[in-house]
This record gives C-alpha cells, sequence and structure tokens, in this order.
C-alpha cells in the first residue's frame, strides 16, 4: 500500500508543479480557471514560445523522469568513471526513458501549431478574397453603367442612368464575407411582373377602349412607379411623379401619382424601365426580358398610339381635375398649375 502512495506521489506531483508553473509563466485569464484551460489551448496568433502545451510537452516528461529518478538513484553515488556510466545507464533506463519523450512531443506541438497557423492564414487570405470578390462585383455594377448615355425620347425627355448602389443589395444575395454574390431572382421577377402589368393595363387607355379608363391609368401608372422605385430611377419616381397628380386610391395603400400628364410621358418612363431594366439583366448575365407581340406593342408603336388620340391628357382634364376639385387628388409641386399658382 505505502508503495502505491509513494508511486502516486511520484506522478501526480511533478504533474501538478509543471501545469502551476507552466500557468504562471504563460498562461491567460482573468482567474485560475481560465489561466489553466488556456495552458492546453494552442493560439495560433500567438508564437510558439508563448504555447503552454509546448512547455507542458517538454517539462511533464523532464519532471516525470526525473521525479522516477530520484528512486533509481538512491543509495548511489556519483562515480565518474567508465563503471560508473555504465552503471548510471543500467538503473537509470526508465528515467531517461521518459525524458526523452519530451523532443518528440515538442515536435508534435510545434507541427500542431505551424498546422493551425497554415490554416488560419488560409482563412484570412479566403476571407479576404472574398470581400474583395463582392466589392469587386459591386463596382463592376456602378462601372458597367457609367458608360452609358442618357435616352431621349420624343426629343423632349431625357434619362440618364444613375446607378445607386442599394440596387446590389435588392437585386443580389449574399454578403462580403461570403464572396461573389448570387443573383436575387425574386426581385427580378418582380419587376418583370410590373412591367408586363404596366403595359397590359396601359393598352386599353391608349386605344380608347377602356370603360374604366381612370382606374386602367392609375394601374399603370403605379406598377411603373413601382418599377422605377425598385430600379431607383429618380427622375421617374420622384420627379415625373412630382409633375403629375397625386391621388387617394383605395386600390392602393398610399395612394399614387401620376407620371407627368401626357401620353408622351407616361410612353418614355415605361420604355426607359424596361431599357433601364434590360441593360441591368445584361449586366446580371440574366436573358432580357420578353413580352408578347401585343404588350411589345407599347414599347415600340408611338404614332400608331397617338393617333388614337389623346386619352391621358383627356383623363387629366375631365376625371382627375374632378377628383382634385373633390379633395381627393392633388396636383404635383411641379405640376403646370401648381408652378402657375
Amino acid at each position: 500500500m505505502l508503495n502505491i502512495i509513494y508511486l502516486a506521489a511520484t506522478v501526480v506531483t511533478p504533474l501538478i508543479l509543471t501545469i502551476l508553473a507552466v500557468m504562471y509563466c504563460v498562461g491567460s485569464g482573468d482567474n485560475i480557471k481560465g489561466k489553466f484551460i488556456s495552458v492546453f489551448e494552442l493560439k495560433s496568433e500567438q508564437g510558439l514560445v508563448k504555447q503552454g502545451l509546448l512547455w507542458l510537452a517538454i517539462g511533464l516528461p523532464l519532471n516525470l523522469g526525473l521525479a522516477f529518478g530520484v528512486w533509481a538513484w538512491s543509495g548511489y553515488s556519483v562515480n565518474l568513471s567508465a563503471e560508473g556510466y555504465r552503471k548510471f545507464i543500467e538503473i537509470s533506463i526508465m528515467p531517461l526513458a521518459i525524458i526523452s519523450i519530451s523532443l518528440p512531443l515538442a515536435s508534435l506541438v510545434s507541427r500542431f501549431h505551424s498546422t493551425q497557423q497554415a490554416a488560419k492564414q488560409i482563412s484570412i487570405t479566403l476571407f479576404k478574397n472574398n470581400l474583395d470578390a463582392f466589392s469587386s462585383h459591386r463596382k463592376g455594377m456602378l462601372d458597367y453603367f457609367s458608360d452609358f448615355d442618357a435616352m431621349k425620347y420624343f426629343d423632349e425627355l431625357t434619362f440618364e442612368y444613375k446607378v445607386h448602389p442599394v440596387l446590389h443589395k435588392r437585386f443580389f444575395s449574399g454578403s462580403p464575407e461570403k464572396g461573389w454574390p448570387s443573383r436575387n431572382e425574386a426581385s427580378f421577377e418582380e419587376v418583370e411582373r410590373h412591367l408586363k402589368q404596366a403595359a397590359t393595363f396601359l393598352i386599353p387607355v391608349l386605344s380608347g377602349t377602356s370603360k374604366t379608363r381612370l382606374n386602367d391609368y392609375l394601374h399603370a401608372s403605379l406598377n411603373i412607379y413601382l418599377v422605377a422605385e425598385a430600379l431607383h430611377i429618380k427622375e421617374i419616381a420622384h420627379g415625373m411623379a412630382r409633375r403629375g397628380v397625386y391621388v387617394k386610391w383605395e386600390n392602393s395603400d398610399g395612394g399614387v401619382s401620376t407620371l407627368g400628364v401626357k401620353t408622351l410621358e407616361t410612353l418614355a418612363a415605361l420604355r426607359f424601365s424596361r431599357e433601364f431594366y434590360n441593360n441591368f439583366c445584361d449586366f446580371s448575365g440574366r436573358s432580357r426580358m420578353k413580352m408578347s407581340n401585343e404588350l411589345e406593342g407599347v414599347f415600340l408603336k408611338t404614332e400608331y398610339w397617338l393617333k388614337k388620340g389623346e386619352h391621358i391628357e383627356a383623363i387629366h382634364v375631365e376625371e382627375l381635375a374632378m377628383l382634385v376639385e373633390n379633395g381627393v387628388a392633388e396636383y404635383g409641386e411641379k405640376h403646370a398649375r401648381s408652378m402657375k399658382a
């Protein structure tokens, strides 16, 4: 029983003393528990000499070997002769074997540490590359549209390709740390849906066949506005809306503004919105929007619709003027009547 106690003391004592010494020298933390845990962790951001595991790998075998050597060497005196060396090797096989473990253990810890540092460096490089890729994609969007000239419609309405950085967030999914973004298909599909609805509601208004021309006109205006808002085309969503009439419309939560007061203004707003969107699709690697032959006529024909009559102008003179008088609508701040007032 006494031998077992001696054996336990021989193992536990150097173990505890070595850990305490390493904790005192290289341990980190606000309390004893934190310092104890830190001794067994590899910290890739610190050098090898700051690693507690390294000193444990060196100190534990060394101290354990010396502890067992105390028992092996007790009763002997120093003899520096050949016979003394042979006897020392003979009685020190176990202590020396334990001490010799420190070198391969230290080498193993060193390899783990260098591997961890390499992995950390790869992670940092990958993160930086992802940031660069994401930033390059966003910058590429802005550079792509900077080469476009302004579009002029009917010799009187001019629209510029001013791309706002918010489009990148709206139409692409991802985050900088994940690298190259992917298209947000839902945003593209929503714009296409509004463009098709705008054309669908506008056709009967332009042709004079609509029995609810005011509602159809407001539906078309709202859908064009939503496209311009999504694509951040300020000339339409803000400039033209301020020249139109704002209507407190039950089919829209916040009401709707007409885009100007003329047929040509409505056509120009719709056509530029689609042209802007198609160019955005080109940049995004998405196919351009396709329309049916019936809807395509709204984007290609001009004189054809003008010959049908000035139905949009009539809506403003009749229905919308009456709504303004009744307090259900109001002229935009840049509307011709507001400017006269």
